[in-house]
């Protein structure tokens, strides 16, 4: 493996990563997203499957395996529960909805 197919797979493995992070940390339910965190979610999803098929068609294959892998290990991390509640106290962009704006009618 040359050097620009090693540095290529650890870039693409941390912007994995950092995707499956953010995902990991914000809300799981959709009413809970603010409109900010639900633009992010659209641009994210984008960004991650956009590698993906770009390595792809590239034939890059071990490098979209390691991508998709760093996108479940960051969804994993970011699930955590005290990791999860640390970071929502530095991060205030992650911090679910708490106006009843969102919540569905009964």
């Amino acid at each position: 493996m040359q050097l620009t197919d090693t540095l290529l797979t650890i870039v693409c493995a941390l912007i994995g990563l950092a995707v499956g992070l953010i995902y990991g940390l914000l809300p799981k339910k959709n009413d809970r997203l603010t409109d900010s965190q639900q633009r992010w979610t659209q641009v994210l999803s984008l960004i991650g499957v956009g590698l993906v098929v770009i390595l792809i068609l590239l034939g890059r294959d071990l490098a979209s395996w390691v991508t998709i892998g760093g996108m479940v290990l960051g969804l994993l991390i970011g699930m955590i529960p005290p990791l999860n509640r640390a970071a929502l106290k530095v991060w205030p962009w992650l911090r679910p909805r708490t106006d009843k704006q969102g919540q569905k009618r009964r």
